[in-house]
């Protein structure tokens, strides 16, 4: 897997929802950042995407006191969806 940078998850006339990847080191698993753009320039921590050894799989951690809207939460689920997609394929190999 390669790395993800500035992946836009959701798109409307004034708000940009994206997950960047974070430099993880020493870490065996990725970790995610997800943040909202007003696309004035200022950007939200919104919450993180990172591995969950009890549920065996990448999990979504909002951020304290953050709203979601449905297609911000839609595009959450098929990231998440892709993403432990491709680790299971990594672990089959």
């Amino acid at each position: 897997m390669g790395f993800i940078k500035n992946r836009i998850i959701y798109e409307s006339e004034k708000v940009r929802v994206e997950i960047n990847e974070c430099h993880a080191k020493g870490r065996k698993t990725r970790i995610f950042a997800v943040r909202r753009d007003d696309k004035t320039g200022l950007g939200e921590f919104l919450g993180s995407i990172e591995w969950d050894g009890a549920w065996w799989q990448y999990v979504f951690i909002p951020g304290e006191s953050t709203k979601w809207s449905a297609g911000c939460m839609r595009g959450i689920c098929e990231f998440l969806g892709e993403i432990n997609k491709k680790q299971r394929a990594k672990w089959k190999k």
